[in-house]
Formats: C-alpha cells, structure tokens, sequence
C-alpha cells in the first residue's frame, strides 16, 4: 500500500510541475546536474521514500542515466537498463599500486599456508559491469574489471591459484546480464549456484577435494519465490520511480539436507534443512526501501560464521574470506563439504585469519570477492587480519 502511495504521490507531484510550465527549466537544470534532490534522514521514512520516489520520476523522465548525490556513490543505468555503480575514474598507476599491495599480502598468506601444506585459492566473482566495459557510456573506463585483470595476471605470475569467474561465464557463453538482480549489485542465488558448482570443481581438480557434482546439479533445486516486488541496492539509491521493482526467487534443493548455522557475535544458532539454516526473514515491512531480501542469506553478512553439514559433505573444512556475493555461493557449496568457517574482516577488526585456520582445523583457504571489494581492500588485506601467529602458536 505504501508503495503504491509513493507512487502516486510522485506522479501527481511530477504532473503539477508539467501542467505550471516548469518542466523545461527542470529539464535543463537536470541535464546541467544542477538539480537533484537528495535523501533527507532527517524526514520520516514515508516522506523521505516518496521524495526519492519522485526524484527517481523526474530523472527518468529527463532521460539521465546517471543518478548523483545520493549516499554511498553514484548509480548508472547500463545500456541494457540494468544498474551499476558508477566506475571510478583512477589512474593506471593507482591501479598497478592496488594490486601490488593486494598481490605481495596473498602472496604472504601463501607462503605462511604452505608450512601447514594448506592451499590457498583466490576466487574472483564478476562484475556487474561485463569485462571490457560492455554497456557503458562511450569514454568511461570500466575500473572494475580492468582492476581485476591486473590483478588475475599478478596472481598467476605469482603462482596463487585463482578461479576466475568471469572467463567460466565467457567460456560458458552464459549471458552476463541474466546472472544479476536488475536492481541490485549482487547476483542472483541461481548465479551462486552455478558459482558453488564452479569452485567445487576447481577444488576437486585443482586439489583432490572430492565433490559428487550431481547432487547440485541445477534441475535439482527449486526456485522459490520470496518476493514479487523487489527493490536492490541500486533502486534504493535511485528511487522505485527510477528503477522500478523486479522479483526475488531463492534456490533450494529439491533433497533432503541438514545443517547447523552458528554466529556467535549473535548468538544466533540455527539448524534444519537449506532453508531452515541459510534463509533468515527480513521482518515485517511495508516498505521497497526497508526490504533488502537478499540480506535474508546467511543472517545478512556477519563477520564470523560457522557452517556445519551434518548431512554427509567430503569432510574438508573451508576457510572462506568472503565479501556478500558468497551469500548465494557458499550454502549450496556447503552441500560438499563438512564445515565452512566464513570471515568478513571489513565488520570485526579483531579477526585473525590464521588464528581461525589454526583453531577450525582449515583444510583449505578461499577468498571469494568481487571487483568492487579490489578497490577498497584495507579489511580483506589489512596487516592485522593476516598477521601471521607466532611460531609457538602457529597451525
């Protein structure tokens, strides 16, 4: 209802200032990235959400594809309709010192890893951007990607194992675009899937971690509609009036599973089947903009949490340094493996990865993350976080 109220409210708004005459000067100032209103936290949510709402019809119907001011970084609308970030315009140089720095700290945690003979895999997650800035205005650089692919062939120089995501997509002919929420910066769950599927049979190839890929092929799982309206990230930032809503389907396996989910800051404890353990609700809601369902994934991003399969799995145990696209990735790789410990530096600056190597009994150490989390690298890559234990002390 509140929903349908904003938007009316907006259209009534936008249609009293074309009746006034004013929609040129409008126009104008729009196109001249002059005008442009901004959130107001001060307001009450129903106000602040139909004044977005109305921003978002007012820079739709001016055609601009790029949406400013608004509180984490701008929106840009793709040429196939789909929200992005919009890139970062750096340097060369600032890119090539990016992934030295990320480059020289993996290449300590390898180093440290292979005294315990515990591999270290790298798996990079795409972009919503396609590689080679496919969809973007004429004379943007695509910072994301270009990001990545220095630092997929510093890692290869290096001799660190990566799985890079985007080329499977490429060498699968999957389409790009199909793989993301329309509105959002993440990837669908089908996405994560496909994605588990991928890591499992990198890991069973590249390091004798066995996984029965049958049992997550895709026709064993389900799609389940969670909500019909959906409103990502992006369409918060710009305003249902600008992005419009779209649906939200999980994916759930078709056979029997149990698992236990544990976060500890939380005292938060879960048990049960796929559903049961990975899905968390999001609390009533009448509200677009309140209603972040992909936040239902694994208790909405912990720093610290604890999987275990209690339904078979290989045994192994995973140490995943994961930013929130493993949200969608890493339930269906439970599926295979014994326990999965997940670490988020970025929201505890007291973690220590090889802390956690020592006391989960890691088999095996993956960072999972997407370009964007390459450009801000400080919690994944901080010294303290990879500090190795002291030799007493260590794995």
């Amino acid at each position: 209802m509140r929903n349908r109220l904003h938007q009316t409210v907006a259209a009534v708004a936008l249609l009293s200032i074309l009746a006034l005459g004013a929609a040129d000067g409008v126009v104008r100032l729009l196109a001249e990235r002059r005008l442009e209103i901004p959130y107001r936290n001060g307001l009450p949510d129903g106000a602040r959400e139909a004044l977005v709402t109305f921003n978002g019809l007012l820079l739709r119907a001016t055609g601009r594809r790029m949406v400013s001011g608004t509180r984490h970084a701008d929106v840009l609308r793709l040429d196939n309709g789909q929200l992005a970030l919009c890139p970062l315009a750096r340097t060369g140089r600032l890119r090539r010192k990016a992934v030295r720095d990320i480059a020289r700290a993996l290449a300590g945690v390898r180093d440290e890893l292979a005294r315990s003979g515990t591999p270290l895999v790298f798996v990079l997650c795409p972009s919503k951007v396609p590689p080679g800035g496919v969809g973007l205005p004429a004379g943007m650089e695509d910072d994301d990607n270009l990001l990545a692919d220095l630092l997929v062939e510093r890692l290869g120089q290096n001799g660190i194992d990566c799985l890079d995501l985007r080329r499977r997509i490429a060498e699968e002919g999957l389409d790009h675009a199909s793989l993301f929420f329309r509105t959002d910066h993440h990837w669908t769950p089908a996405a994560g899937l496909w994605a588990a599927n991928e890591t499992a049979a990198f890991l069973r190839d590249r390091h004798g971690f066995p996984a029965d890929l049958s049992r997550t092929a895709p026709e064993r799982f389900e799609s389940r509609r969670i909500a019909d309206r959906f409103l990502g990230s992006f369409g918060r930032r710009a305003g249902l009036g600008y992005a419009g809503s779209e649906p939200f389907d999980a994916v759930l396996p078709r056979f029997p599973t149990d698992f236990a989910f544990d976060v500890p800051q939380r005292s938060l404890h879960a048990e049960g089947g796929f559903a049961e353990a990975f899905l968390r609700g999001i609390g009533p809601t009448n509200s677009l903009y309140q209603a972040s369902y992909y936040d239902s994934y694994l208790a909405s991003n912990p720093p610290f949490v604890r999987i275990e399969n209690r339904s078979g799995g290989n045994g192994r145990t995973l140490c995943v340094v994961k930013d929130s696209f493993a949200c969608v990735l890493l339930p269906p790789l439970a599926i295979h493996y014994g326990r999965i410990v997940l670490l988020d530096p970025r929201l505890d600056p007291g973690l220590s990865l090889f802390r956690t190597v020592r006391d989960e009994g890691a088999d095996a150490v993956l960072f999972v993350l997407n370009p964007n989390s390459l450009i801000r690298p400080n919690g994944f890559f901080g010294r303290r976080f990879l500090q190795p234990l002291p030799p007493d002390d260590a794995p």
